[in-house]
Order: structure tokens, then sequence, then C-alpha cells
């Protein structure tokens, strides 16, 4: 089991219980840039430190810590260590990790005054084939031990995680929209190549204080990406057959399926 082991020590933990007055939720999908963002957050002292608490292998890590059983004992206990003075808690959410909360209509009664930060990759192939990279070698960060230093191309992994991907975007917009969410849209790109400016349009959304001093003007943690990466993209784009459908009932386009619906 490959964790970030980094994420679960005391020294990130805020010496003073504060109460939670807002919680900052990035709503994001796997290597979408969510951990250089919330690292970035993290340095200004001011959102807690956004981590992935409710991944399924890291959640039960926390129960192990904090000797607890439920998701709702383990998040306040989270929430009792990484809440920073100013009352504001971080987290990344996933949207795979929806189901520790019984979907999404049930998140928001686990967190105080949720906004949402909803993360996107603009370049989603590129998002597909670091998720098959990363899946190969189980190193999903830069901090973390790269268990297998052998990849191989596999358009079929590639295929899959570009359609988990676009799914998985769509199914955050819908649901931030049609339940009347607060939320800001933010790309990977301007997290990456703005972090100074992400950081400030961040804490204006969310009314949030931040000493300037402490806001980084670029990324804190370090890129992945290899030469390997943008051969894959290439290789993938020029095996793309246009024929194929990003999804299919029983041979039916869901296209013509919805067309004939609204029709």
């Amino acid at each position: 089991m490959n964790y970030y082991e980094e994420q679960f020590q005391e020294k990130y933990h805020y010496p003073v219980e504060t109460k939670v007055q807002k919680t900052l939720i990035i709503a994001s999908t796997v290597r979408s840039g969510s951990h250089m963002l919330g690292h970035a957050l993290h340095e200004t002292g001011a959102f807690g430190f956004p981590l992935e608490y409710v991944n399924d292998k890291n959640l039960q890590r926390w129960k192990q810590i904090f000797n607890t059983r439920t998701l709702g004992d383990t998040l306040a206990q989270i929430q009792k260590h990484r809440t920073s003075p100013n009352g504001v808690f971080g987290i990344k959410i996933h949207y795979s990790h929806l189901h520790q909360f019984g979907g999404f209509d049930q998140l928001k009664h686990y967190f105080v005054n949720p906004s949402f930060v909803w993360l996107t990759r603009e370049d989603m192939i590129a998002q597909a084939v670091s998720l098959s990279i990363a899946k190969q070698t189980g190193a999903w960060i830069s901090q973390q031990h790269i268990e297998n230093e052998s990849v191989t191309y596999d358009a079929k992994q590639i295929d899959e995680g570009l359609r988990r991907v676009i799914f998985e975007n769509a199914s955050w917009q819908y649901a931030l929209n049609a339940s009347g969410s607060r939320f800001m849209h933010l790309n990977f790109t301007d997290v990456k190549l703005n972090t100074a400016s992400v950081v400030r349009s961040i804490a204006d959304f969310m009314q949030v204080e931040v000493d300037v001093a402490n806001v980084p003007e670029k990324p804190v943690t370090k890129k992945q990406g290899k030469r390997i990466n943008q051969q894959w993209i290439e290789q993938f784009q020029q095996q793309f057959d246009g024929n194929t459908q990003l999804i299919s009932l029983k041979n039916e386009s869901l296209f013509r399926k919805l067309s004939r619906k609204f029709s």
C-alpha cells in the first residue's frame, strides 16, 4: 500500500483547536492538479491543509490514528487538528470519493458552510495519460515512492481514463449547478502558471483574509510529467478512431437516445 506518508504527520496539525466556520472543498478528479493547489493553499496558513482525507486508503489510516469507526467521527477529529486559526477547514474530494458520504446530497451534511472550488484540467488527454502512468508506477504525487519503474503504453487504459475524467467532470458540473451550491471554477493551467493570483481569487471568493507575504508565487510541489507523457499522448491521438462513441447503450448512442427523448 503506497501512501503519501507525510500527510499523517502531527507537524501538520495546528497547535490550537479552532471551531470550523467555513469549509473549502476542492471538487476535483484524479490527476487534475488538486495536490498542487492544496499545498499552495496550505502555505498561506488560511485554508487548513486540503488533502484527500476521504480517499479510501487514507480514510482507513485516519481511522486507525484516531481510533474511530465512522466517517463522521473521523472527519470531526481531522477537523479538530487541521482547521487553521481563522476557522477554515480545507479538503480535496475527487468525484469518486462521494460514495463515502452516500452521494453528493449527503456531502454537505458533513461540513460547515461549504464553498466549492471546482478544479478541471483543460488538456484531458494529458490527464488520462498521467493517470495511466500513476496507476502503473504506484506514485500519484512526487513525494510518493515509485513501486514500478517500468511502464507500458496501454491505449485501453488511457481511453478508460479519458472517459472517466470526462464523466466525473460533467458529474461535478451537474451536481454543483443543480444543487445551487456556491462554487467557483479553476483550471490546472492557472494553478500552475498563476499560483498567487489563483490563491487570491479563492480568498476573495470565500471572503478569507490572507497575508500576502504567505501567498506562494509558484507551485510548491514538484512536476511529475516526463517526455514519455507527450509520446503517449501523440500515439493515442494517432490511433484514435473517429467513429468511437463516448457512451453507448445497447449499441445505440446516448446522443440518439437523448434526441428521441427530448424531441
